[in-house]
């Protein structure tokens, strides 16, 4: 399930920004799949980042805050509503509930948009 389908151009583009904060906090150890798979919504997805520790060099202030944004700006869109958020087994399904699924730098696993067609 992607991104929803009544998203504005504009809003698509930031879901897929969405998507890969999710992706980074993936990869950073800010969210695991245990994490996705207790979650009962973006409000505990954004306490359990606040919460996370991670290893020594993968800790950044600013990309916790980031990360943390960036879902709440996800619940805001609606890609990440309760039902939704409850239904992702994994931070990757978590993830392609947004709009990343339609940058094809994500099959590369590349962490950020296609800015070059």
């Amino acid at each position: 399930m992607a991104g929803l389908s009544t998203y504005l151009k504009s809003m698509q583009q930031q879901s897929a920004d969405v998507g890969y904060a999710i992706l980074q906090a993936g990869v950073q150890g800010y969210l695991t799949t245990a994490l996705v798979t207790a979650a009962t919504g973006a409000d505990d997805l954004i306490t359990d980042v606040n919460a996370a520790v991670v290893a020594p060099g993968g800790e950044s202030f600013s990309q916790r805050n980031s990360i943390a944004r960036a879902l709440a700006v996800g619940k805001a869109l609606g890609d990440l509503s309760d039902s939704r958020v409850q239904g992702a087994t994994t931070v990757q399904s978590l993830a392609e509930l947004t709009w990343v699924t339609n940058d094809p730098a994500y099959l590369t696993g590349h962490l950020g948009p296609n800015l070059i067609p």
